[in-house]
């Protein structure tokens, strides 16, 4: 598998970083200003805005669902690779919500009631369906069974770090390993379980996502390709320096300025 998927994103970088024209199929304006982004198994994509609506689009860019906030607060993080549900954390509200695919709000949680987290500053959800806690309080990564209300596994971070002033900014589970971005530090990778494993050399990155064994980002203007395992990096200088997000499905690129977003396809 591994072995497949380096090879994969062998012939992504060789596409990429040899061509300077993006093709681009389609530009939609926003129902509302982008704020978080994400992306399911079936190529959905998943808007959040500031004032916390969140809109759901197809791969075409068709307005799908539509989410209005009984709460005005922004969500820190939305993740949507589960497909059947979506997760969104509150960090302003301490809470986390769990949405349907059709974004009807079906579960909302508090991390103040179940007092297992002091401050919770980051948060996803795992493939297990239990939670990732980043407690910025204890500077600790925490594992936690909603079910259950209790902390299955904890890491302190502190004896990680190695520079001692930290911003963490993005959190997200993938191929069973879970990535923290820490714009000081670089992003901290642990296994499923909590354990630390690594830290790769990437900085100041609010955002990424993943395609195979590629990590995506934008930064300065280009859109970086990261393969986690060989570690080769890549840049691409984007058709506009504006965007903020990038994700990608299939053979196609989504990226997104807060108004607008792009569809280009691969060639």
């Amino acid at each position: 598998m591994r072995l497949r998927l380096t090879l994969f994103t062998l012939i992504i970088f060789h596409s990429l970083g040899y061509t300077q024209d993006w093709k681009k199929l389609e530009s939609i304006t926003l129902n509302n200003p982008a704020h978080q982004v994400s992306i399911d198994r079936q190529g959905n994509l998943y808007v959040s805005s500031l004032n916390g609506s969140i809109d759901k689009y197809d791969s075409n860019g068709e307005l799908q669902s539509h989410y209005s906030p009984t709460k005005r607060s922004s969500p820190q993080i939305i993740e949507a690779w589960q497909g059947l549900r979506v997760f969104a954390f509150y960090k302003d509200f301490q809470e986390y919500s769990f949405f349907n695919r059709f974004l009807s709000e079906s579960e909302r949680y508090s991390f103040n009631n179940q007092q297992v987290v002091s401050n919770a500053s980051l948060s996803t959800i795992a493939a297990d369906n239990n939670i990732w806690v980043l407690d910025a309080q204890e500077l600790s990564l925490k594992k936690i069974d909603i079910n259950n209300n209790e902390v299955i596994s904890e890491t302190n971070l502190s004896l990680i770090l190695k520079n001692e002033i930290n911003n963490f900014t993005y959190i997200r589970e993938y191929q069973n390993l879970l990535f923290i971005s820490d714009n000081k530090n670089g992003i901290l990778v642990f296994d499923n379980i909590g354990n630390y494993l690594e830290t790769l050399p990437l900085f100041n990155l609010n955002f990424f996502s993943f395609k195979g064994s590629t990590l995506i980002s934008i930064q300065n203007g280009n859109i970086l390709y990261f393969d986690i395992y060989t570690k080769q990096k890549k840049e691409v200088r984007l058709p506009d320096p504006s965007y903020t997000f990038a994700l990608m499905e299939n053979k196609r690129v989504f990226l997104f300025t807060k108004s607008t977003l792009d569809i280009f396809e691969l060639n």
